[in-house]
């Protein structure tokens, strides 16, 4: 069997069997954007692991190597933002091409120094290690959660709202960007995008809240929006219907998208990367969740509801039909 016939996530599921020598330790293990362990006291330890690999999670024909840097702290911190927790301790592991100078890795850990900054973590050690072609990345973050709080991807029920924090497509767009330079949008609307794309921010800050506020299940959109509402589905039990027409869009993705002939919703759909958190609530919860993030300055939008199983996974097209949602965005061996 091919690697491609099962995907990513298939994989993870025959292998992951047998894994816990420990099982009472663990409060959830692989499957979620972060395994939650117990601990004695009043927390449960998260930790969680994302290796980027030159050509397929970053290019440096566009990227700079801070950029790389940050970005590497930051897709992990997004990784705890998403289980309702913060960070606390981090170990990087590099594999180095011949061709990688000592100053280009000390631009890399000037950006791993600023996103650990900005997020309030130790970088703690790790290791380095050479790679005959490809500049490889791997980070491990520990983080904490207070026990009975953290938010898995399997809590949605029947009745919940979906909503996702901020805009989806802007990290999609920023990389048809950096593909098609030739392409002129403003210079804000181009910085934003790129900005976007190369450096994507955590939203640890939202997530905290949500945990706090309610949420039953929480996923960041770092595979895009419909692959993460499979994964909410599929360990929930439950099936979802998602209206296109409220999935929210920035000013700045429609614009690239006129430019270019694309359409912004897939970028939302299957762009991936873009960071925000996707989650689910019961209705009454979701005004005081929504007033409660906009004073943090985080924007909040209701795209759907969570339906029973049987009735399956639905976009509603913004003519009122409905259509399966389907199983797009990022798959490493799709």
């Amino acid at each position: 069997m091919r690697l491609s016939e099962i995907g990513e996530f298939g994989l993870i599921a025959r292998v992951a069997q047998g894994l816990l020598t420990h099982p009472g330790e663990v409060v959830a293990g692989a499957g979620d954007d972060a395994a939650v362990l117990r601990l004695p006291g009043p927390h449960w330890l998260l930790f969680t692991t994302d290796m980027l690999v030159e050509g397929v999670h970053f290019s440096l024909a566009w990227a700079t190597y801070e950029q790389v840097g940050y970005k590497t702290v930051a897709v992990n911190a997004s990784d705890i933002a998403a289980m309702g927790g913060w960070p606390t301790h981090g170990v990087i592991s590099l594999g180095l091409p011949p061709r990688v100078s000592v100053e280009e890795v000390e631009a890399l850990y000037h950006g791993l120094r600023r996103a650990a900054a900005e997020y309030r973590l130790n970088i703690v050690g790790g290791d380095t290690v050479a790679s005959p072609e490809r500049l490889v990345i791997n980070f491990a973050l520990l983080g904490l959660v207070e026990a009975g709080l953290a938010v898995l991807r399997g809590g949605a029920r029947v009745g919940d709202l979906i909503c996702v924090t901020g805009t989806l497509g802007n990290s999609a767009a920023g990389l048809y960007l950096c593909q098609n330079p030739g392409l002129a949008p403003d210079g804000e609307t181009a910085a934003f995008l790129y900005r976007a794309h190369l450096e994507p921010r955590a939203k640890l800050a939202a997530g905290r809240l949500l945990a706090s506020a309610g949420a039953t299940a929480m996923e960041d959109v770092s595979d895009g929006l419909a692959r993460e509402l499979h994964n909410i589905c599929r360990a929930s039990g439950v099936g979802c219907l998602v209206r296109a027409k409220d999935v929210p869009l920035s000013s700045q993705a429609r614009e690239l998208a006129r430019l270019a002939g694309c359409d912004p919703l897939e970028w939302a759909l299957s762009g991936g990367e873009d960071y925000e958190l996707v989650f689910t609530l019961p209705e009454d919860l979701f005004e005081q969740a929504k007033e409660e993030l906009a004073a943090i300055g985080e924007s909040c939008t209701c795209i759907g509801e969570i339906i029973p199983p049987q009735e399956g996974l639905l976009l509603e097209l913004p003519d009122g039909k409905r259509v399966p949602l389907a199983l797009q965005g990022y798959d490493h061996f799709a």
